[in-house]
């Protein structure tokens, strides 16, 4: 009938970071630096986060913001 449940719709910062295997700070600055990333915020001064699951599949397609710096050769 339907799929099977993967877990919650809406992931913490250190569940998200550990599916896309990056660093939780890693996370925060995509949060900081992409406008269209699916996030809530909870809590009186929004400092903990939610990531949307489908935020993931995003990530793995590389569509990520380029502001990185790129690794030295």
């Amino acid at each position: 009938m339907g799929e099977p449940d993967e877990g919650p719709e809406w992931l913490p910062r250190a569940q998200f970071a550990a599916a896309v295997q990056v660093h939780p700070g890693t996370v925060s600055r995509w949060i900081r630096d992409d406008p269209d990333m699916r996030v809530k915020r909870l809590g009186p001064t929004g400092h903990r986060v939610r990531i949307h699951r489908s935020e993931i599949a995003r990530r793995s397609c590389g569509h990520v913001p380029t502001e990185d710096t790129p690794a030295a050769v």
